[in-house]
């Protein structure tokens, strides 16, 4: 790749200095052969004058363009350097490299344009960074669990209490590495997808029913008062993608609201849009934390806990979007979170 780039800017260079070149030069000698004729007329008129010291004055204009593009190729040649070897950096995987902009004359666009290219490719290597050590954690800490708990099952002397205690265990840590699995595997599909397959139309207000009974174990445990408000809406979609979508959000509200706490959840036509709401009185969030809640593997640190690897919210801001949709989220520190979707009908 080095070589390449290397070879691109000796040939822009090689070609730039010729052009120059040719045209001092041929200026250089049509102003000979100017003065050469000028000088072999016997009776030069007046016209004859005026049209010579036309052509010289022309000449030497051109000259000095000539002169100074050859200049300007040496300022080009400076910057196109520093444009190749901040690809190079790229290239080498160094993602913190910059281009001064403010000196780079009519290449500015392009140094700003890979300023940004840059910033985008090293908050990237950080996004994959932190995926990496959070999916290796969140896979390992299971799956240490599930082995620890298997190897204590095996010792002849343990009660049937503690049996049941370490079965329970790994079952949980079991479906922890599914969901995990599952949740990964989901977004690299959907990440692929351009439209929304097997599309089929259904009671949109039953199915979000369908999924609050699913979740009635979780949030009977933490004795939430859940409460819905679902006028009927027939909605044509893929089921099993938005049944998705309903329990990432529904799953979030049971997770940072409290104990005793209170979730809603509501369906309505507005216009040529069905819009749902699930609203909690949990822990709500900061403002840096509702900047980033739909970025891929982005956790906050709600309930001062870290969950999962961050990637309920980007499935569903996935889903949403490829439904033609709006999510939205509003929310206040300690009072609690409402997230909001729109999709057109």
């Amino acid at each position: 790749m080095k070589d390449k780039y290397q070879e691109l800017q000796r040939k822009l260079i090689k070609g730039f200095r010729m052009q120059s070149l040719i045209i001092i030069v041929s200026n250089i000698i049509a102003l000979f052969i100017v003065a050469v004729k000028t000088q072999s007329l016997v009776k030069p008129q007046a016209l004859d004058i005026i049209f010579v010291s036309g052509l010289e004055l022309i000449g030497i204009v051109s000259i000095i363009l000539g002169f100074y593009n050859f200049i300007s190729i040496r300022f080009l040649n400076s910057r196109f350097l520093s444009l190749i070897k901040g690809i190079e950096a790229i290239a080498d995987g160094d993602f913190d490299v910059r281009l001064d902009s403010a000196n780079s004359a009519f290449l500015s666009p392009i140094y700003e344009d890979f300023n940004k290219m840059a910033a985008e490719l090293q908050n990237t290597g950080i996004l994959r960074t932190d995926f990496i050590n959070s999916y290796s954690h969140e896979f390992k800490t299971p799956i240490v669990s599930i082995n620890g708990f298997a190897n204590l099952l095996m010792e002849r002397n343990v009660s049937e209490e503690d049996r049941k205690k370490y079965l329970k265990i790994i079952a949980d840590e079991s479906a922890r590495l599914s969901e995990l699995a599952n949740d990964t595997l989901l977004l690299s599909k959907l990440d692929s997808q351009q439209i929304i397959p097997d599309k089929k139309t259904y009671a949109l207000d039953e199915q979000l029913r369908h999924c609050v009974i699913l979740l009635s174990v979780d949030w009977g445990k933490k004795n939430i008062d859940l409460a819905g408000e679902l006028s009927e809406v027939s909605y044509t979609g893929n089921e099993e993608l938005m049944q998705h979508l309903w329990m990432n959000l529904l799953n979030n509200a049971i997770r940072y609201t409290p104990a005793g706490g209170e979730i809603r959840v509501s369906l309505s036509r507005e216009e040529n849009s069905a819009v749902i709401r699930v609203a909690d009185n949990g822990t709500g969030m900061d403002e840096e934390t509702v900047i980033h809640i739909f970025d891929k593997y982005y956790q906050g640190t709600a309930a001062g806990k870290l969950y999962g690897l961050g990637l309920g919210l980007s499935i569903a801001k996935r889903i949403v979007d490829l439904c033609g949709g709006i999510i939205s989220v509003e929310t206040r520190k300690n009072e609690g979170s409402t997230f909001t979707v729109r999709l057109p009908l």
